[in-house]
């Protein structure tokens, strides 16, 4: 008998997204699949779009809540799963009509607990091949753990789970972060496994048009958020007995990754908060105790990020702002470059 995998898809305010995600999933050439929906309170078009497909396909489930975030979307999914197998998907993304086929014959027959693959970059500069891991057969738990956090791998999608690992493990999706908590799942996950497996084809498809910046009257609420997401990472790769000196790096390095984003995100948007806010919110960000505790450890290989860590650990705070524009500047025209290629 053919196993089953459950696919797991929170919804919210997805209107005009949802039909092109769920007719890639209902086009899967493995057809024993549940499709596991969650409406978060989509306030548009979501639910009326959702109910014209479950009358079309009875492999559907539909579970509506009041808005709580996608993270309890999700722990709702996990917990009426049925599938030997999980798969999570975005509502804003879609999936190559192979893509389950692929994961699982390849789970399977590698007797792996993790499969991994490719995913396309679709953004407003065109579409690219990516891959966030660079591995073949064997790869230990710790160097899996720490690819995952040093690269951009810990997205829950493109990727396959064994749903009696996260049963047995009591795993769940962290409601009390509300960024980054599929990174922190995928690494609970994987400390749980034993065999991991990538595979070079890019199925899943990352619709990054939707994508909206980080709102400079939050940032300082997602910088406290992230500094809870990094102690979960803390603990996980203590439980894992990781080095402390390799903790200390890849906790310096997302810190400082954070730390730079968000002030570039006030430079970004200055004209509407003006340059009060501007640099409030960057000495606020710069003041954080546990930022402080990691802020001598930055660095960077590329002269134009060492002169930008240079000033922000001086505490130029008008100088990282003028800085931080023009690096913004520069990204584009790199990514407009990028697009055309």
């Amino acid at each position: 008998m053919e196993a089953k995998v459950s696919i797991i898809v929170p919804v919210y305010n997805s209107e005009k997204f949802i039909s092109k995600c769920l007719e890639s999933i209902i086009r899967q050439t493995y057809r024993n699949i549940e499709i596991l929906i969650i409406n978060d309170g989509s306030s548009d078009e979501s639910e009326t779009i959702i109910n014209v497909y479950r009358e079309i396909d009875n492999r559907i489930t539909y579970y509506y809540q009041n808005n709580s975030g996608p993270s309890k979307a999700r722990n709702k999914g996990i917990l009426n799963a049925t599938g030997e197998y999980v798969i999570f998907l975005d509502s804003d993304d879609t999936v190559d009509e192979n893509y389950v086929m692929y994961l699982l014959n390849e789970m399977i027959n590698s007797n792996s607990d993790l499969v991994c693959c490719g995913y396309k970059d679709i953004s407003k500069y065109g579409v690219l091949n990516c891959s966030d891991f660079n591995f073949e057969s064997s790869i230990s738990v710790n160097s899996f753990m720490e690819m995952v956090c040093k690269g951009t791998g810990g997205v829950l999608w493109g990727k396959i789970y064994k749903r009696e690992i996260i049963s047995k493990s009591n795993l769940k999706m962290d409601e009390e972060i509300f960024m980054c908590e599929d990174l922190v799942f995928v690494l609970q996950y994987a400390s749980h496994c034993k065999r991991f497996k990538y595979i070079e084809v890019y199925l899943y498809n990352y619709n990054r048009l939707n994508q909206y910046s980080i709102s400079t009257n939050i940032s300082i609420h997602y910088m406290q958020n992230y500094i809870l997401v990094c102690k979960r990472i803390e603990e996980i790769f203590k439980s894992v007995e990781l080095d402390e000196n390799q903790i200390h790096e890849i906790i310096t390095r997302r810190i400082q990754d954070n730390v730079l984003n968000l002030i570039e995100q006030q430079c970004i948007n200055i004209k509407s908060i003006g340059i009060k806010a501007s640099i409030l919110n960057t000495k606020k960000i710069l003041s954080i105790k546990y930022v402080r505790k990691y802020i001598n450890s930055f660095s960077s290989e590329t002269k134009v990020y060492q002169l930008y860590i240079y000033i922000i650990r001086s505490r130029f705070i008008m100088l990282s702002i003028i800085y931080g524009i023009y690096l913004n500047k520069l990204r584009n025209i790199k990514g407009k470059l990028r697009g055309g290629r």
